[in-house]
């Protein structure tokens, strides 16, 4: 293998370039250019007036208690979400990659929520809470889920986008997960079996570290998304009721496009890419301590 990758080297940095060139321009040169400076000036976008005004935009961000609530709702929703989404994206993944009929149209079946727009999804959700949901307590005569008004309070608020953000990201892991498991060798799994390592032991001790390749790559999608959650809970409860559900992407949107105080929503949108940053290459270290190579 190593004498491969020497030989084949300069064919796989060709593959990379195209990426590595719209990486550059679509993030690195807008963020460093762009954003960064910006951070360091008083922008009014209404008037266009600007100036130059240092770290006082961060200065000012340290007691800003809106943006810090909604960068902890960030927190609250993303244990929930990463977890939930992983566990059951591994769960399915993990029967569907057994001998079973048209598991194909099963795992397209799952993928189809993440292939949506997430306005749309939020929208199908908002459906079935606002309407579908109620009219079933009705028929049912289940007064107790008649009576929970899913938008009216922060807790179910929140229960809701952790759902549809659950059951939006499921069918991306899945996949992922579907890839890592069929890499697993079939003769270290008989070879477990025949040891009376079953069920349960089978997947903690053989499949599972097997995986961490794989868990390493859905953890770091699923973290990142949760940092940057903005099109479900911005559609399904536009930060309500009473800012509750604000996320720290939409709280960044309010600052610089509602407000138009353009330099302090780019301070902000540098702490929250600093925070994601650190969080994110956190998880890859301890992660990939755990991988195992075959």
């Amino acid at each position: 293998m190593t004498i491969l990758y020497k030989k084949y080297r300069k064919y796989y940095y060709l593959f990379i370039v195209p990426a590595f060139v719209l990486y550059v321009l679509a993030l690195l040169m807008p963020l460093f250019l762009g954003t960064i400076p910006y951070s360091f000036q008083k922008w009014n976008l209404m008037t266009g007036a600007r100036s130059f005004t240092g770290i006082d935009n961060y200065i000012k961000l340290l007691s800003d208690e809106s943006f810090w609530h909604a960068f902890m709702f960030n927190i609250s929703i993303g244990i929930w979400t990463i977890i939930g989404s992983n566990v059951l994206g591994f769960i399915i993944a993990y029967f569907l990659n057994k001998r079973i009929r048209a598991k194909g149209l099963i795992r397209a079946l799952f993928f189809i929520p993440n292939i949506i727009s997430a306005v749309l999804v939020a929208f199908i959700w908002t459906f079935i809470f606002a309407q579908i949901l109620p009219n079933l307590a009705d028929i049912m005569g289940w007064d107790w889920l008649g009576s929970i008004s899913w938008f009216g309070t922060p807790g179910t608020a929140s229960f809701t986008i952790i759902l549809v953000s659950i059951w939006q990201q499921i069918g991306f892991l899945m996949i992922i997960y579907t890839a890592g498991l069929q890499t697993v060798p079939t003769e270290l799994i008989e070879a477990g079996k025949m040891d009376g390592c079953t069920g349960l032991k089978l997947i903690r001790y053989i499949q599972l570290p097997l995986l961490m390749p794989t868990i390493t790559i859905n953890l770091f999608v699923s973290i990142s998304g949760a940092f940057k959650a903005f099109d479900v809970p911005n559609a399904m409860t536009a930060g309500g009721p009473y800012g509750s559900t604000m996320t720290a992407a939409m709280d960044i949107y309010q600052e610089a496009f509602v407000k138009y105080n353009l330099g302090y929503g780019a301070a902000k949108s540098v702490v929250l890419f600093v925070a994601v940053a650190a969080v994110t290459l956190i998880q890859l270290h301890f992660t990939r301590k755990g991988e195992v190579e075959l």
